[in-house]
């Protein structure tokens, strides 16, 4: 990833490709410095050893320690993964008596036993949420020697690496499904999620479909401005997670127009969610300066017919959708 093809992601891009671009740059640059890292400790010492007796020799050589993390970071990126292996590697290798992890002042992962009257060495990692992790290292019997101490500091800093990576990994992926502005799944992620559901109908009921879709919503923006524009859509987005089953699925799929996957539902189901949205929506959903903001809504909704694809549902979907615009808007037509 060079400078110029950053700039071409920029210029020609979205600002989301841009932060694929740079997501991919920092995690290139954390792995060259582990390569080099590790090449320099591969230098004093003999061939690799096989990832059979990988977990064993991790006491014994430190890189093995690194390889345990680096393994467990190739398969999930879930921190609550990789936090109880950073600890046990790093304990491992340092030879310390116990380790503990700590988010806040909660203990979520610990190995071997605490000594009595022992000062741990305290390394700070990658915050977890809104706390930091801190991970506490006690020493064996006759203490830590410098070099343990310093194997220690170069462990837990790796660990944040890793961490940081973990992190970031998670923000790009959610950001690949989720709309920015209402918090809810994107076109991509919806239709996933009905081909998927699709694909299961053969052994439960049918599942419904509810397409939305806010009354001249231009007006709105002309009459108080876009940024009220943009808090209407956060409110009908939040009027719909109100409404909805956890297993339901909620997405914009684009500008005013909003679709919601409801699992094993039949469509009298379907058009009695559809109606109490409806009702929400024309209540005011916003207050702004001490005037109630409002809006209507026109919802089409249709039931998986047997043998039908996931076009042909959204199409039905659709057309009722129209119908319900063509009769006036501010209703529900199945």
């Amino acid at each position: 990833m060079t400078i110029t093809s950053l700039i071409t992601a920029f210029i020609s891009g979205t600002r989301q490709e841009l932060f694929f671009a740079l997501a991919i740059t920092a995690t290139l640059s954390t792995l060259a410095l582990l390569v080099v890292s590790v090449r320099a400790e591969l230098a004093e010492r003999s061939a690799p050893l096989t990832r059979s007796n990988r977990r064993a020799s991790a006491a014994r050589d430190p890189r093995e320690a690194l390889a345990l993390v680096g393994d467990t970071l190739a398969a999930t990126h879930n921190p609550a993964a990789l936090l109880p292996v950073i600890l046990r590697a790093t304990s491992e290798a340092t030879g310390a008596a116990a380790g503990r992890l700590l988010v806040g002042d909660e203990e979520i992962a610990s190995v071997g036993v605490v000594p009595r009257r022992s000062s741990p060495l305290a390394f700070d990692l990658a915050p977890h949420g809104e706390h930091l992790t801190t991970m506490l290292l006690y020493p064996p019997r006759h203490g830590f020697d410098a070099e343990s101490e310093r194997l220690a500091t170069w462990l837990a800093s790796q660990a944040s690496i890793a961490l940081e990576n973990a992190h970031l990994h998670h923000v790009v992926q959610r950001q690949a499904v989720t709309d920015e502005l209402t918090g809810l799944v994107n076109r991509r992620r919806f239709m996933t999620a009905l081909a998927a559901e699709i694909a299961r109908t053969s052994r439960v009921e049918q599942p419904s479909l509810i397409l939305a879709d806010l009354d001249d919503f231009k007006l709105v923006n002309d009459r108080f401005g876009h940024p009220v524009g943009d808090d209407l859509l956060q409110a009908f987005a939040g009027a719909m997670q109100q409404c909805l089953r956890d297993v339901d699925v909620a997405a914009r799929l684009g500008g005013e127009e909003f679709a919601v996957l409801m699992p094993e539902t039949p469509l009298a189901g379907a058009l009695a969610v559809a109606e109490r949205l409806r009702l929400l929506v024309e209540a005011p959903l916003l207050v702004r300066h001490e005037e109630g903001i409002s809006a209507t809504a026109s919802f089409g909704v249709a039931e998986l017919a047997q043998g039908e694809d996931a076009d042909e549902f959204l199409r039905r979907a659709d057309a009722a959708l129209y119908r319900a615009k063509a009769a006036g808007k501010n209703t529900a037509v199945a």
